[in-house]
């Protein structure tokens, strides 16, 4: 059983979260509740949990100057939110799992399935001040994305990033200077975090940056050379709207 807090100003929410939890025999005890984050600092640390839910806008003192107090962040965390677009893609750029309010059952499931999977691996410090950069200062372009990996978290500078290569559930991440990380996510959801951004999926297998491609080549169907000399396919569904978008930089 996996001892959990929630930690959210509207007490609505916490009572909706609760019970889902009961009615659907999630694998969780909620030992606490928590309706500030001054509250929610002293459950923390009262009853040191494995899980928290936690919603970072809160008046007075916000989840993550909440966050910040504390002396290790030895807990899974899942953000609970009904913020706007950009908000979820900040979340998503700082790999942080997330729950839409009001929350589903469904992705609920999911959160707690990838919470098992990942039992060991707590919340790294570096994602949630990633996080709470890029909520501070919201018109300034993303430019760091978080990947997890299995000995924690690296943060990537976006810019660096030439393209990803999807295999399977699994995608490699291929930066400047020759580096290759693999991160157990399937590159759809990489597709989704860096949309609005200079990527783009020019395949079922790649997603490229675009302020990385050195040529088009019609021949075999079209493909594309990228500046570390990556032959990348294109689909013949997205030829078009790829030449529009390289004209266009």
């Amino acid at each position: 059983m996996i001892g959990a807090v929630i930690i959210d100003d509207d007490p609505e929410c916490v009572e909706d979260l609760i019970y889902l939890i009961k009615k659907h025999k999630y694998p969780l005890e909620v030992l606490a509740t928590a309706n500030s984050g001054a509250e929610g600092l002293a459950v923390i640390l009262k009853h040191k949990p494995q899980l928290i839910f936690l919603d970072v806008v809160m008046p007075g003192m916000t989840g993550f100057e909440m966050l910040e107090l504390l002396p290790q962040l030895d807990f899974h965390l899942i953000i609970t939110t009904s913020m706007d677009k950009y908000a979820v893609q900040a979340i998503r750029f700082s790999a942080l799992d997330f729950l839409l309010k009001p929350v589903k059952v469904a992705e609920l499931t999911n959160a707690i399935e990838r919470l098992k999977e990942n039992e060991k691996q707590n919340t790294d410090r570096a994602q949630v001040n990633l996080l709470a950069q890029t909520m501070r200062e919201p018109a300034r372009p993303l430019k760091k994305i978080a990947l997890v990996i299995k000995e924690g978290v690296q943060l990537v500078e976006l810019e660096n990033v030439i393209y990803f290569k999807s295999d399977g559930n699994y995608t490699t991440v291929f930066l400047t200077g020759g580096e290759e990380i693999l991160v157990s996510k399937p590159i759809g959801n990489f597709e989704e975090t860096v949309h609005g951004t200079s990527f783009y999926r020019v395949h079922n297998s790649y997603l490229i940056n675009l302020d990385h491609v050195s040529k088009f080549i019609r021949s075999d169907g079209g493909y594309l050379i990228l500046d570390d000399n990556t032959n990348v396919p294109v689909s013949r569904s997205k030829k078009d709207e790829l030449l529009k978008l390289l004209s266009g930089i």
